[in-house]
Formats: C-alpha cells, sequence, structure tokens
C-alpha cells in the first residue's frame, strides 16, 4: 500500500511538469517561476573592475573572495552559441559585460535569458581569448572551461528574472565596451549577393560568416557587421531573409573583427522593403580619377576615404574566361576609362552580370598598374596585387540590381595599343587570324594551358593578340577563320565573354606580307655631353609603320631584365625612309633639334644593350648582348658612338658586330676605333644615314 502511494504520489508529480512545461513557447527563452529562496551572498566587485583584474600574458587566477552579479544574455537553446554564456550588469542600458566559458551544454535550462545570477570567482580565471577577456578555470597559463561538475561551487542562480531590453546601437557605434552584451541593431538587411543563401552550410557542419548592412533611414550605406552563424545550429538550413528591420544579438568578437551570435531566428525582424544600392551608395571619385592617383607605385586607398567608385560590368567568367577576375568600365557607351578587380571566386557572373552597374568601396584596397592595365585587390608585398578573400568580395563590390546593355565601341586593331581603351569593351573591326594560325583552337586540343591567338588586318601593321584561359569551356574549340568584327574586354590582350563574341561572317582574306623593317642605326654616347646621349631609329622598309605596342628596351651592366620603365613607342608612326630621335633630356639644346621622344631611360654609358621590340614582345633589332657588360667588348661605345654600316638595310633580331662601326674613348682593341672620343653636337649626325 506504502508503495502504492509513492508511486501515486510520484506519477502525479511528473504529470504536473509535464503540463507546466507544455505551457512553455517555444520562442520564449525565459523558464518557468518556481518556489525559489533569494541566496544571501553579498556582491564584491562590478564585471568592469573583474575584467581590469586581467594581466596580460596569461589567465589571471582569482584568489580572492570576489563576487560579482549579473544578467544572463545569450541562450545556447538553437545550437548557435556553445559552453558559454554572457552576461551583463544591468538589464537595461547596460555598463559591462562578460562571458563565461563553461564545459556544459543545455546552459538555457539552468540559466536562462533574464535570469540574475552571482558568480563566485575565487579559484576560477580571468584570461584572453580570441581577443576578448573572459571568465573560465585556469589550466596552466591557459584559459579553460568551468568544469560541469563545479559550477554550483562558483555560479549561484538567483530568483530574480529580469526582462532584458537589448541594448539599441548602430553599427559604427559598436566597440570593445559593448562586448558580450545583448545588442538591437536598426535598418539593417543581409547583403545581396548573399540571399537565396542559407544562414550556414546544409552539407557539413562549419561555421559560416554572413554580413549585415546597416543603412540610415534615408537608406544610405552606413557600415556592415559579421553574423556568425554554427553549422549545428536548429536554423542552419533555413533560408536567410529578405527584407529590412531589426536584428537583436550578443555582440562578440574574434580578435579585431566584430561578430553578432544569434540566439535564435526570432531575434531578427525583417518587416521593411530593403534599401536599393543605388540609393545606398553615391560614387565619390570616378574610375578616371582614381587611375590618375596612380604615381608609379602601388596606391592605398586608406581606411577612412570613403572612395567609391561606379562602373557597369563588362567582363564574365560563365564559359571559363576572365578566372577570378571583374572587370568594370565607367559608362555603358564610350567609356573614358575602365578598372580591374580581382576576385577569389568562382562563378563571379551569378553575382556580378555583364552590364549590372555596382559600387566598389575603395576603403582597405589597393591599386597597382601591370602592362597598363590597372589592377584593384589586397596588398602582396609591396608592389603586387592579389585577389580579395570570396568572404570580403560582397564588403567591397555592390549590385545595384540594375542591368543595362552595353555598347562596345568600334575601333580598329591599331587602336588596341591606346591605353584609353584598357578595361574596356571593345568592337575591333576587320580582323582575322594570321595565316599561320587558321586551324587552330582558342588554346590547346588537350589539356588547361592557356592560349594566345594572333589577329591581324591587312592594312595595318599591328597585331593583337587574343587570350584564352585553358579551363574555358571553349579552349579547345576552333578559333573562327573567317574574316570580321570581334569584341572582347581589352587587358593585356584581348580576351573574349564567349565564342559569340567573335562574328568573322566574311571569308578569310589573303594579305600581302608587311615585314616591317625598323633599325637601330645609332646609338650615341657623347663623351662631354651625358644628357645628350640619344637612338636612332630609321625605317629601311617600303611602308609606313605603326609603333604602336612597340618600346625600346635598355639592359643594364649585363642584366638579363628589362630595365624598368622602356621607351613605349605608341602614337607614333614612322615613314618610309623616316627616323625617329630618343633622346635624353639636354639634346634639343645640344643639337638643336628636338628629338621625337624626351626621356632620361636613354643613358647607356657604353656598356648597355638597346632592344627594339614590336607589339607581340617579339625582337626586331638589338644593338648589344644580352646577359653581357659592354665593358671590354667588341661593342663598347663608352664616350663615343655606335654606328650602322650604310650597307644594311636589314633589323637583325641577333646582334652582328659586323653590321657595326664602334667608336669609344676605351682602350680595347677588339673595338673598330679604340680611344676615339666623340664629343656633341660635331662628332653626330641625328636623322641622317
Amino acid at each position: 500500500m506504502k508503495l502504492y502511494k509513492t508511486l501515486k504520489i510520484t506519477s502525479k508529480m511528473i504529470c504536473f511538469n509535464i503540463v507546466f512545461l507544455g505551457c512553455v513557447n517555444d520562442n520564449d527563452f525565459s523558464t518557468p517561476t518556481v518556489d525559489c529562496n533569494e541566496p544571501s551572498i553579498s556582491v564584491t566587485n562590478t564585471i568592469a573592475q573583474v575584467k581590469d583584474m586581467y594581466t596580460y600574458g596569461g589567465a589571471t587566477i582569482i584568489e580572492t573572495n570576489v563576487v560579482i552579479e549579473g544578467y544572463v544574455v545569450s541562450s545556447d537553446k538553437s545550437g548557435n552559441i556553445y559552453k558559454t554564456i554572457s552576461i551583463q550588469d544591468k538589464p537595461v542600458n547596460p555598463t559591462s559585460a562578460i562571458k563565461i566559458s563553461i564545459d556544459e551544454t543545455d546552459i538555457y535550462t539552468k540559466y536562462n535569458v533574464g535570469r540574475k545570477i552571482y558568480i563566485k570567482l575565487k579559484g576560477l580565471a580571468v584570461g584572453y581569448s580570441f581577443g576578448s577577456i573572459q571568465i573560465g578555470k585556469a589550466v596552466g597559463t591557459e584559459l579553460a572551461r568551468i568544469p560541469s561538475l563545479e559550477l554550483n561551487n562558483y555560479i549561484v542562480r538567483s530568483c530574480e528574472v529580469a526582462e532584458i531590453t537589448p541594448k539599441l546601437v548602430t553599427i559604427d557605434e559598436l566597440n570593445e565596451n559593448m562586448l558580450e552584451m545583448l545588442i538591437e541593431i536598426e535598418n539593417v538587411q543581409f547583403k545581396e549577393n548573399e540571399l537565396g543563401s542559407s544562414y550556414a552550410n546544409v552539407d557539413n557542419t562549419l561555421t559560416v560568416n554572413r554580413v549585415l548592412e546597416n543603412f540610415s533611414s534615408d537608406c544610405k550605406l552606413q557600415n556592415e557587421v559579421i553574423v556568425r552563424n554554427s553549422g549545428y545550429a536548429d536554423f542552419k538550413n533555413q533560408l536567410l531573409p529578405n527584407g529590412k528591420g531589426s536584428v537583436v544579438a550578443i555582440f562578440s568578437n574574434y580578435y579585431e573583427d566584430y561578430q553578432l551570435y544569434l540566439r535564435g531566428t526570432e531575434d531578427i525582424k525583417f518587416n521593411e522593403n530593403r534599401c536599393n544600392y543605388t540609393n545606398a551608395l553615391v560614387p565619390t571619385i570616378s574610375i578616371k580619377e582614381v587611375k590618375e592617383m596612380y604615381k608609379g607605385n602601388m596606391v592605398e586607398f586608406g581606411v577612412s576615404t570613403d572612395y567609391i567608385i561606379e562602373g557597369f560590368v563588362v567582363s564574365s567568367d560563365e564559359d571559363g574566361n576572365f578566372k577570378e577576375r571583374l572587370i568594370i568600365q565607367d559608362a555603358i557607351e564610350n567609356p573614358t576609362a575602365g578598372i580591374q578587380i580581382l576576385i577569389e571566386q568562382e562563378n563571379i557572373f551569378e553575382n556580378y552580370g555583364i552590364g549590372d552597374k555596382v559600387f566598389v568601396k575603395l576603403n582597405k584596397l589597393y591599386m597597382n598598374e601591370e602592362h597598363n592595365v590597372f589592377l584593384i585587390g589586397f596588398p602582396k608585398g609591396t608592389n603586387n596585387i592579389t585577389k580579395i578573400d570570396e568572404e570580403q568580395v560582397g564588403s567591397f563590390v555592390y549590385n545595384s540590381g540594375e542591368n543595362f546593355n552595353i555598347i562596345p565601341k568600334n575601333i580598329l586593331v591599331s587602336d588596341t595599343q591606346n591605353s584609353l581603351y584598357k578595361n574596356t569593351l571593345i568592337n575591333v573591326l576587320n580582323v582575322q587570324l594570321v595565316e599561320n594560325e587558321l586551324g587552330s583552337a582558342f588554346a590547346y586540343f588537350s589539356g588547361t594551358n592557356d592560349g594566345t591567338r594572333t589577329l591581324e588586318t591587312c592594312n595595318e601593321s599591328t597585331k593583337l593578340p587574343v587570350f584564352t584561359s585553358g579551363e574555358a569551356n571553349f579552349a579547345n574549340e576552333l578559333f573562327p577563320d573567317g574574316h570580321g568584327n570581334i569584341v572582347g574586354v581589352l587587358s593585356t590582350s584581348l580576351e573574349v565573354r564567349n565564342i559569340s563574341d567573335i562574328q568573322f561572317n566574311s571569308i578569310f582574306e589573303i594579305c600581302p606580307v608587311i615585314v616591317p623593317k625598323i633599325m637601330i642605326t645609332e646609338v650615341a654616347d657623347p663623351k662631354n655631353s651625358v644628357s645628350s646621349r640619344f637612338i636612332e631609329l630609321f625605317n629601311a622598309g617600303d611602308t609606313d609603320i605603326d609603333l604602336t605596342g612597340w618600346k625600346l628596351n635598355k639592359y643594364v651592366n649585363g642584366s638579363t631584365t628589362v630595365s624598368n620603365s622602356p621607351i613605349e613607342l605608341s602614337g607614333i608612326s614612322i615613314p618610309v625612309g623616316g627616323f625617329i630621335l630618343i633622346a635624353n633630356t639636354e639634346f634639343s639644346e645640344m643639337f638643336s633639334i628636338i628629338p621625337d621622344i624626351e626621356s632620361t631611360y636613354i643613358s647607356g654609358n657604353g656598356d648597355d644593350v638597346y632592344e627594339l621590340v614590336d607589339n607581340t614582345e617579339a625582337t626586331i633589332d638589338i644593338f648589344g648582348v644580352i646577359g653581357e657588360d659592354g665593358n671590354g667588348t667588341n661593342w663598347e661605345y663608352l664616350d663615343g658612338q655606335a654606328f650602322r654600316n650604310l650597307d644594311v638595310n636589314e633589323p637583325n633580331s641577333e646582334f652582328t658586330i659586323n653590321e657595326w662601326t664602334v667608336s669609344s674613348d676605351a682602350t680595347n682593341n677588339l673595338i673598330n676605333h679604340q680611344n676615339t672620343p666623340k664629343n656633341a653636337p660635331n662628332d653626330y649626325s641625328p636623322n641622317y644615314r
């Protein structure tokens, strides 16, 4: 009978608990009120005072009877917060907060949101973990979790359960003094490129960062902050909500990165329409002005300059070209400038399609020039640009949501050497493959090696290289063998988005062979005027030659590397029998002749090599031997002159001393005329052969 009564009473208690708990709303972080005796505990210190007890270099053990109180604001009910509780000093307008690391799960059932608790710190430690001060248990010099079995020795529940009012802040106002507080941010939305994504990865348990943007009341973009979502959260598979509104979260950090931790999706209230980036972002500087900031060295845009550029997407990696690059220009038609943004991301076209208007925030980014192409990205070393990390792309590049039809600029193949068209969409008229490349694929018939093909126009000497990534889905297809127009983005070469960019609707034309006969005919190093040094070029052919894309390279003191800033010959045409003079800064004063190009690059002092290359980087003519210091050689022209013999009427890509008459002040019996210094102007005859 007694046993029966006991069982009966126990059953009633179980039923009571089931009924009682069944009344709790799943969305309510609180626990039911029960009879409670308030513990008699005296508080000795504030949370802020305890944080000040931390000393740098390891976990600081508390050895005195220090007691603090605080209100729980975190909840691990959803699984997004793991083995920690966050407490703050007041339920409303808190001034300090701290995280407590404990080795227990389902913490919310015992330390529910709003619960006032006391922490007896004697025997515990204050330490630094991942960039914030926390309470835990010292293991050596490290801060560890408080063991579950010891919790009751240190943490005591009060009977008080307060209503917590989140601290209302903007992202700009967030600071380290707010860490672990419950905050609320209004006028926020998830980034455009993240919509359609889930909170975390549906395929694994990895933690994923999403980004919230904060706007002003008139939809001007203010700032952004990371929302960190655990791969174990019960809401990980839910899609990010569209719209705009408010977010309540625990404010935390990972070193310098501020982060928000959701207690559950109930803390997100998005009931407003999203802000449009066209209204949210206002360009503050043009692409052209940005490019003009380059003065020969990598440009750092800084962290608080608020540089914002507007551009229209002209590239696409949908068919495998333009890998990890986004190219934008400043207008949908007749652009004045374009620029390239390096991005560590696949399928860029899904977020930034052709014709999309985008905004780029330049703060924290860098820019450099490579081969007349301007690149934006993260810095690598002292003078190189690398890709923006995939997870950070959306913090710099914003899609306005507007799309336009981009009209490519009609140009001739000779115009492609004009830097004005770099990083813009062009339509090159009346071109075809060079004859020896007919029947070739865009890249190669097998493998994933990149490939370059060459286009020409019959009545022009300029050639146009067309680059194709070996990973493009058309890399192994035949390049069209007709004649016509080609649309593409011009960078160091022309790049097409897909095969439809090529419209070769006419039959292949047999072009007359034009062999440029541009020669180096004089190299001068006057003894009496180092600033009057000059190089003379001569057209020995029967066709005027456009030198667009051509360069004069210099190799100094036996180097095998081209000296910085070679002479660019773009925009110069040399007629049949005509000359080009490239001279140092005092040449015109000495000779009473204005050179075609004036540059201190012409500084060869008798032992340096000069190389003439065309727009395909092929060597056309050369004086000297690359990799050889001219001192003591048969081509040493110290304080003298190297003159091309009059019976030589063809350029030579390999240096041949028999084609030259060399005079030098050097005592060197290998040269034609040793101990024969030359002085300007009387000993030289520029523009004459």
